[in-house]
């Protein structure tokens, strides 16, 4: 046989031959299911790039539901909003004092035995703030109020003010600011949103508030019937501190510590009675060593306060028809004992101030040569004012050039006690000041031109008034707000910038 045949034999049996058992059969892709497989993955790729685009890019966090208030789903660029509000106003007011960095809010522990970070605590207080506004806007908006021509000029201002920082800044446009600023998603639509529903409630409580009116009658009545609350008591005030007796080498029962605090308290008021300097000695010497140079200074201990700011069993002592000056007492308050003595009692019968004002910042209030050049220009713009014709018309035609705008007065009208610097007030409430008067005076920017204008309303009636209307609000805000609240998306929150 030759071997092309045996050749050929064999192939043909091969060809014939059954596949052992468990011998695995090698078999190419069919060019069909191969061909699925690559759009398959290709598809995958694409749906990741895409979920990761819009991740990054804020699709969810401008389109996804993050959380829910009354009938609003508010997206996580809108939770963005009300959350930075909150991180700007805490670092504003506690920030430096809790030595909180504000920047990592999310990895700084605020409750130790929870967890919980700071980033939660003002998330959660952004989401009540958010609840309750919505509250106050859909109140709003069921009575009718709008945006007024003034405050959609005020939204565009400030629109026009985020274009121009976002180009100086070198952002490709105010939406890439806006996302930098307060998260990936937020834009111009929605910050303009945030900002008419923020404005449109302001405005409404506003509006509520100044609704409370009250006739001389009803002022009167609320005095009648508490007095005590709208005094103004003029005292002295010593603190007796635990560290007194309370140390590492002296370590004291409470029972025993309460009885030292209160035998120094009833000896100190016995020793000073009648005696105002002795009291200002016996405080400082029996301060604690960390508080001396606190009552070296004898106005440390001094107190002139209204009497709905004092704790009741202080206030209730200050308002005895029988109090008279150089009285002494020892008051415990909750285990804090206190020694009191009384000077005098103001029941602020006289009328507040109308003033008008000029300001002059200083570029740097710390800076001495810059404080000296906005005092020079307010002594320019007061000699200006005095070779003139020196009246209220002429001092507003000043305000408006100095100030730039032309609807300005720089009147103040009821300045209240302590609302301005040490040299102001001082000026403000002199009992000689008269209508003309000028001065210039240093404030906590710089210096002001000041114009007495008038005087207004008897201090005492815009107290009342002051609780009466504050009173009134809370009641109608807690009303409306009572049942406020949030429900949070799970999803959507994980797009919110905490």
């Amino acid at each position: 046989m030759s071997a092309s045949r045996k050749k050929k034999e064999r192939k043909a049996q091969s060809a014939e031959a059954p596949v052992a058992q468990g011998q695995p059969v090698k078999k190419g892709m069919s060019r069909g299911l191969k061909a699925t497989l690559i759009v398959v993955c290709a598809i995958v790729v694409i749906a990741a790039v895409v979920f990761f685009s819009m991740v990054t890019g804020g699709y969810f966090a401008s389109h996804t539901t993050a959380a829910t208030v009354g009938s609003h789903n508010l997206t996580p660029a809108m939770v963005n909003y009300f959350y930075n509000a909150q991180v700007y106003e805490f670092e504003k007011s506690y920030g430096s004092y809790l030595g909180i960095d504000a920047a990592s809010l999310s990895t700084q522990v605020y409750n130790e035995e929870t967890g919980e970070t700071w980033a939660d605590l003002l998330m959660e207080q952004a989401l009540n703030a958010a609840a309750q506004t919505y509250a106050i806007y859909d109140e709003a908006i069921a009575n009718g109020a709008a945006l007024s021509e003034d405050d959609q000029s005020q939204i565009d201002t400030i629109l026009s003010s985020y274009e121009l920082t976002a180009a100086q800044q070198g952002y490709a446009n105010v939406n890439a600011y806006l996302a930098a600023g307060f998260g990936a998603g937020c834009n111009t639509k929605n910050f303009a949103e945030y900002l008419t529903v923020t404005t449109i409630a302001a405005d409404y409580q506003q509006q509520v508030n100044d609704g409370f009116t009250y006739t001389a009658e009803d002022l009167a009545a609320e005095y009648e019937a508490k007095p005590a609350n709208y005094n103004t008591y003029t005292y002295r005030q010593f603190l007796i501190s635990d560290s007194l007796f309370q140390t590492d080498d002296n370590a004291l029962s409470d029972e025993e510590l309460a009885e030292k605090k209160e035998t120094l308290a009833t000896e100190m008021a016995a020793s000073t009675q009648g005696d105002e300097q002795a009291f200002i000695d016996a405080a400082y010497e029996n301060a604690a060593e960390s508080n001396k140079d606190s009552y070296a200074d004898e106005s440390y201990t001094l107190r002139s306060t209204i009497g709905s700011s004092i704790v009741e069993a202080q206030r209730d002592w200050l308002a005895d028809s029988a109090r008279q000056e150089g009285d002494t007492t020892a008051i415990d308050v909750d285990g804090t004992w206190y020694v009191l003595y009384y000077i005098s009692c103001d029941v602020n019968d006289w009328q507040l101030p109308n003033v008008r004002e000029i300001p002059f910042a200083a570029t740097d209030a710390s800076d001495e040569d810059a404080m000296n050049e906005a005092k020079a220009n307010a002594e320019a713009a007061l000699a200006e004012y005095e070779s003139g014709e020196q009246t209220a018309e002429a001092f507003t035609a000043l305000v408006q050039k100095y100030t730039s705008d032309e609807t300005a007065t720089g009147l103040t009208e009821n300045v209240t006690p302590g609302s301005g610097s040490d040299e102001y007030n001082a000026w403000a409430f002199d009992a000689a000041r008269q209508t003309g008067d000028t001065a210039v005076v240093q404030t906590s920017t710089g210096y002001s031109v000041l114009f007495f204008d008038s005087y207004g309303s008897v201090y005492r009636d815009t107290l009342v008034e002051t609780s009466l209307r504050n009173t009134a609000y809370s009641d109608w805000y807690t009303g409306v707000t009572e049942n406020a609240s949030y429900t949070e998306q799970s999803f959507g929150m994980r797009f919110t910038h905490k």
